[in-house]
């Protein structure tokens, strides 16, 4: 059989060496995407089922004692800079009237050694997961937050605050505003920013989209909406996703692509409720979204901006600065 000349065979090798690079290429990226699959699922998996025990563990009956509390609920990069404040703050209250809560990554612990307050010691949540800024598990941090302060029946009025946030009033002017009124404090407004999808309907329609601050305070009734909630945190965390990059210098792929860009903690709870009732007709709104008309039914009320004020930190989730 004749030999293919020596220039004749160096074509058929190379082109054999291109095939076996693609084919290799091919089976790492089929393996990645399946192993990022594969960690997903975990991921919500295990989310599912801590949510699923918490859930459990909520008492059915209603409360009925004469000293309900303040759960402050945390949600923390690690550790709270802030701390000595909320020691100043947490000393002048009578410890029967507040419970704490904090949410950090996941194995941290609050000790001697990482918070100069002893009212967070051992307040860590044992079931943290990993939250990224603009992802889904931003509000399932909130989640497993609420149905932990929702074990305890007397925790009747529900806080959620940054690291970064501080008390601008004494426990008990805080105390009696939030227990006196029958409502929850949520900012919410209708969103300018065109980040709805029609993906999401029809679970989610268009005009019950809403945007608003992150830090909230619930009474008990709205708190186990947004814990018992199986249509609405599905859809966000399909269709609800951040697309602008973590590093700012980045952020011309963005434009470049236009792609659909969506904050979920700044729509979450605001759309739930707003889905969640039949209160929302006719309500006023203003067109301005950096000074919200904020509706007032019976169980909304202005934000939290009088009692805390929430401050930029130069700190990083997960490399957001």
């Amino acid at each position: 059989m004749p030999r293919l000349p020596s220039s004749r065979r160096g074509v058929v090798w190379f082109r054999w060496k291109i095939l076996i690079t693609i084919s290799t290429a091919l089976c790492i990226l089929a393996l990645f995407c399946i192993n990022r699959q594969s960690n997903s699922t975990a991921t919500t998996t295990t989310l599912s089922s801590s949510l699923s025990v918490a859930r459990s563990r909520i008492p059915l009956v209603k409360y009925s004692g004469d000293r309900p509390k303040l759960a402050f609920l945390f949600l923390a990069r690690r550790d709270l800079p802030l701390d000595f404040m909320w020691d100043r703050f947490f000393k002048s209250a009578d410890q029967r009237n507040f419970s704490i809560y904090v949410h950090s990554i996941p194995g941290f612990v609050f000790d001697e050694s990482s918070t100069r307050s002893h009212f967070f010691y051992n307040r860590q949540l044992k079931n943290s997961i990993e939250v990224v800024w603009g992802e889904s598990s931003m509000i399932a941090a909130e989640r497993l937050l609420l149905a932990s302060a929702l074990e305890d029946p007397s925790n009747q009025r529900f806080v959620l605050l940054s690291d970064s946030c501080v008390p601008l009033y004494d426990f008990g002017y805080i105390y009696r505003y939030l227990v006196s009124s029958p409502k929850s404090f949520v900012d919410s407004f209708l969103d300018k920013d065109n980040r709805y999808t029609m993906k999401m309907f029809p679970v989610i329609r268009k005009e019950k989209w809403r945007k608003g601050s992150q830090w909230i305070s619930l009474i008990r009734s709205h708190a186990e909406v947004i814990v018992n909630d199986d249509t609405v945190f599905p859809v966000f965390q399909k269709f609800c996703k951040r697309s602008i990059p973590l590093d700012p210098k980045k952020n011309w792929l963005y434009l470049k692509k236009r792609r659909h860009n969506c904050i979920p903690d700044e729509h979450y709870v605001q759309t739930l409720l707003t889905v969640s009732t039949n209160s929302y007709q006719n309500l006023p709104f203003s067109s301005c979204i950096s000074n919200p008309l904020i509706f007032r039914i019976h169980f909304l009320h202005p934000n939290l901006d009088g009692l805390f004020r929430c401050v930029a930190w130069k700190m990083k989730w997960n490399g957001e600065q």
